[in-house]
């Protein structure tokens, strides 16, 4: 039987992945949530009384960090993700508020339920591979008022992101693995590759080897889409209330641009080798224009915003993402590498809060997170 904590049959970016997956203590990781629509399982012994990824017993911090899975840490241990590493750089002080499945709206939720902890600063990391289409899902089914806030009653009637290729190309995974279940996931990938199935596009790149989901990451970032386009107007809400809080409650704020791993590769085509390039290229061109977008946003809100495609793409080869997986989430290397950078460029001259202290009636429910 092969562990689905560490081997999942749809891609990373699924943003339909919402099921409980369970831990060694047989508590869920995940909970369904009408508001949040997904949060994390405060009685999972990674996650502290908040259901975030901390160590148990909230700490009032320094600074917030909010965002989906590349903040949670997915695939990695509760000491290699990169606020966790961030934090050791600091000397403590940060608090990890990422989850899978979560896109810009429970990004807000996120950081006005976590203000009751007085951080200083509050970094919120978008992923535009698979924020506009959570986005958008999140606000038309949220039963938060401030979810429902950025949605617009013309966008009601339309349709969702086709998903097709994600959900056939994960139904192909899972086939393949129950006709060979000895077989590892780098072998079923590879022999899906082999026969041209979609979004198992097999990549070299230096020393590093993906099977990209490049279909997939397209159909959740194609401003063609009148979906996609909504989730990238409900975002730029989203950006405009997370200043208006940034200034009420005078803390600082910073906005991260975390590309994917495909338009990493992508930046770089010329030196990859990867059997479908044209579909890889259209995701390049798809990503750009998102991604513009976000920082044109970010520069009409007077935003301070950090755009890592340039830091990243001189290391996509050197093993900053999983190895031999269609899931592009970072490697311990990738993280520290992240932390690093927000240590230096980011947070240059930051001093954590001395001494640290605890809040027990955060914890005691004064201030839930949910």
């Amino acid at each position: 039987m092969h562990d689905t904590t560490t081997h999942t049959v749809a891609s990373a970016t699924d943003i339909t992945s919402l099921d409980a997956v369970p831990a060694a203590t047989h508590a869920n990781r995940f909970l369904s949530d009408p508001a949040w629509l997904l949060r994390g399982d405060p009685e999972h012994p990674e996650h502290d009384a908040l259901g975030l990824r901390n160590p148990k017993g909230v700490t009032l911090p320094e600074l917030v960090v909010i965002g989906g899975g590349q903040v949670y840490g997915e695939g990695l241990s509760v000491t290699q993700n990169w606020p966790a590493q961030l934090g050791r750089r600091m000397g403590g002080g940060v608090l990890n508020a990422g989850m899978p499945g979560w896109g810009s709206v429970q990004y807000a939720l996120a950081a006005e339920k976590l203000l009751a902890l007085s951080p200083r600063r509050i970094i919120v990391c978008l992923t535009p591979a698979s924020d506009l289409a959570r986005a958008f899902n999140t606000a038309r089914v949220s039963v938060s008022p401030l979810a429902r806030s950025f949605f617009e009653a013309r966008w009601a009637d339309l349709p969702q992101p086709d998903h097709s290729v994600l959900f056939a190309s994960g139904r192909a995974v899972e086939r393949l693995w129950a006709e060979n279940p000895d077989l590892a996931e780098e072998d079923v990938l590879s022999l899906l590759a082999q026969r041209g199935e979609p979004d198992v596009n097999p990549c070299v790149l230096d020393s590093s080897r993906f099977y990209l989901a490049e279909h997939s990451l397209f159909a959740m970032q194609n401003l063609e889409h009148p979906a996609i386009e909504a989730g990238l107007s409900i975002t730029v809400k989203v950006l405009k209330h997370l200043r208006a809080l940034a200034e009420e409650r005078q803390f600082s704020l910073t906005i991260l641009l975390l590309p994917s791993r495909e338009y990493l590769v992508a930046q770089r085509i010329g030196e990859a080798q990867v059997r479908d390039r044209e579909s890889l290229e259209s995701l390049g061109l798809a990503e750009t224009a998102v991604l513009g977008e976000l920082r044109a946003a970010c520069a009409g809100l007077s935003l301070r915003c950090f755009d890592l495609t340039g830091y990243l793409k001189a290391f996509v080869g050197s093993r900053i993402h999983a190895q031999n997986t269609r899931e592009g989430r970072l490697s311990p290397k990738g993280c520290d590498l992240l932390a690093r950078f927000v240590r230096e460029r980011v947070l240059p001259g930051a001093v954590v809060r001395e001494p640290a202290r605890t809040s027990d009636a955060a914890v005691g429910g004064i201030y839930p997170l949910y």
